[in-house]
């Protein structure tokens, strides 16, 4: 599945890395270019855990947002809540029909970016799924 995770802390690393490892076509967005620059430099992520140390190809990693969403089929966004009105303002303009937002966590967050979506402009017909905290 094409898969896009937005951010750039540890959780959105790990959903990367997972996902990847799990079959899955990984498209990386973090805003901090110079924060992420080993990982646009590599197009990879190393990664350190109970399984060792390794490096894992995605494929793609990059700071143009767009690019990231465009055809995929779920967008998972592991940041924390106050981020959430922020990111739905970035991705109203890239969104497409049929896309799957998940929030891990989400705290209401599907409402808030729901509404933001709309107060946006957003015309596309997303769906929303979130986990409590």
């Amino acid at each position: 599945m094409e898969i896009a995770v937005i951010g750039g802390g540890n959780g959105s690393y790990a959903a990367a890395v997972d996902l990847t490892e799990n079959g899955h076509h990984i498209r990386l967005w973090r805003r901090d270019k110079d924060a992420f620059q080993a990982v646009l430099d590599n197009q990879a992520i190393h990664v350190k855990d109970h399984n060792g140390s390794r490096t894992v190809s995605i494929k793609l990693a990059s700071t143009d947002l767009k690019e990231v969403v465009k055809g995929a089929k779920l967008i998972v966004i592991p940041l924390p809540a106050v981020s959430q009105q922020s990111i739905a303002k970035q991705l109203a303009p890239v969104l497409e029909d049929g896309q799957v937002i998940f929030l891990p966590p989400g705290t209401f967050g599907s409402y808030l970016m729901s509404k933001v979506l709309v107060d946006e402009g957003c015309k596309a017909r997303v769906a929303f799924a979130e986990t409590g905290t």
